[in-house]
């Protein structure tokens, strides 16, 4: 159900009309769409933002990430469409409401990504069938993208980068920039930052539940253990599962070698009728709940979750780990570039970078922020580890290698089999011998 938090500041805006007088009128005002994979902003900082521009910002939140929570709750008149949608009748709805509903729920299915390429594959159609009966071609227009400002994943980046969706950036313009270490304005999927601003990180582990785990975790290889069958969840995520089985075995999350990647999802196949659920944003409640004991996750999701039940732990196997940042993008065609410039460049203050970070309990890109932080959060070992947990580890990036996309039909394929209950068991014998060994090499180490 699409969460659209439109930040439409009327009050403020009325008293700053009123000290223009007429020249108030005569201005459009602009309002700023902002689009995150999560809830990561302060809502705050836009309405002070707002306040301060006259800009207004209307701010949709998506699911890649786990949504912790705040800010989300879905009103009322929301949660009855969205039952009347599931159950396919209602009384009360008529043909042309229920067709709505089914495309919303389409469009909310849809990646960013999707999003972005749907306006060129609309044109493309709208312009063929124009040549088709021979009308004028040039009635045919390219619609305005759906959002102004991007924040996402560093690997969904660099995909928006390669299929030319997201505008270079003037720094002239994000001189706030500065405050972002040196490392993050020089990611491998955006060297130099041209296209981006990555203002929050994290680092994958496990986390599990000390109540009925009463062993410390140390190998990702837990997650074939044959004895937390039915209470193992995995990423919903191809990229972030392969990751995974990927660093379990050894290899670079960013690998492109078709033998490595192949072995990856032999082991996630195997895995299958070990896992409980295959989860994005409702991992969070399983875990909090009780209902699921052992996941990986993100740091700074892992942080959100514990905050909502102390018997939550987490930490990185011996195996290694990887990192995802998170980056604003300005959107290509945008006809609010300099508003979009002017958003980012404010979320970079450095007291801006802080709070946010605080927030949402992402790591921050910027030391001077983190000087801003309270010592109890700015020490938190989970957030901010110690350099030698973090050093070397990679930073996920988009794999869009022909071998790779050979297994996004077969992960669809997977979860469809999961949530119909016909996954595959694995071989017992294989699997068994997999996971004792990885255990005794975890051990020695």
């Amino acid at each position: 159900m699409k969460r659209t938090l439109s930040l439409l500041l009327t009050a403020a805006l009325l008293l700053s009309c009123a000290g223009l007088l007429s020249g108030c009128g005569k201005e459009e005002t602009v309002t700023l769409r902002v689009y995150c994979e999560g809830d990561l902003i302060r809502s705050s900082l836009m309405d002070e933002f707002s306040k301060e521009t006259g800009i207004l910002v209307e701010y949709t939140t998506g699911n890649s990430t786990l949504e912790n929570g705040m800010n989300l709750t879905e009103d009322e008149e929301d949660a009855t469409d969205s039952a009347a949608f599931s159950s396919g009748v209602s009384p009360e709805l008529t043909e042309e409401e229920l067709a709505a509903l089914e495309a919303e729920e389409a469009w909310e299915a849809l990646s960013l990504y999707d999003r972005l390429q749907q306006r060129y594959s609309d044109y493309e159609e709208a312009l063929a069938q124009a040549e088709a009966d021979g009308a004028e071609t040039e009635s045919v227009t390219l619609e305005e993208p759906v959002y102004d400002v991007v924040f996402t994943s560093g690997d969904v980046i660099e995909q928006l980068i390669e299929a030319g969706l997201v505008q270079t950036l003037d720094y002239s313009k994000l001189s706030n920039a500065d405050a972002i270490n040196e490392e993050y304005q020089n990611c491998d999927y955006d060297p130099g930052g041209v296209y981006s601003v990555t203002t929050l990180w994290q680092m994958m582990g496990l986390l599990w539940n000390a109540d009925y785990i009463d062993a410390q975790i140390t190998s990702w290889n837990t997650l074939w253990a044959e004895e937390y069958a039915g209470q193992i969840l995995m990423p919903s995520d191809l990229r972030d599962a392969m990751a995974v089985a990927l660093t379990s075995l050894g290899y670079s999350v960013n690998t492109e070698n078709g033998d490595e990647l192949a072995e990856a999802w032999a082991l996630l196949n195997q895995q299958s009728a070990l896992v409980q659920d295959y989860t994005a944003a409702e991992g969070f409640s399983k875990m909090t709940e009780g209902t699921a004991w052992l996941t990986p996750a993100y740091s700074g999701d892992a942080l959100n979750m514990m905050s909502d039940n102390t018997a939550l732990s987490f930490a990185v196997p011996v195996e290694g780990t990887w990192r995802i940042s998170y980056g604003y993008c300005v959107v290509e065609d945008t006809s609010y570039s300099e508003e979009a410039l002017k958003f980012i460049n404010y979320m970079c203050q450095v007291e801006n970078l802080a709070k946010n970070a605080i927030y949402c309990k992402y790591s921050v890109t910027s030391d001077e922020a983190l000087e801003k932080m309270d010592s109890s959060w700015r020490n938190n070992p989970l957030a901010y580890p110690d350099e030698s947990v973090i050093e070397g580890t990679e930073l996920l990036s988009f794999n869009g290698s022909d071998t790779w996309t050979e297994y996004v039909t077969q992960w669809a394929e997977l979860l469809e089999s999961k949530a119909a209950g016909t996954a595959e068991e694995p071989d017992g014998s294989e699997e068994t011998e997999t996971t004792s060994e990885a255990e005794s090499e975890a051990s020695d180490s």
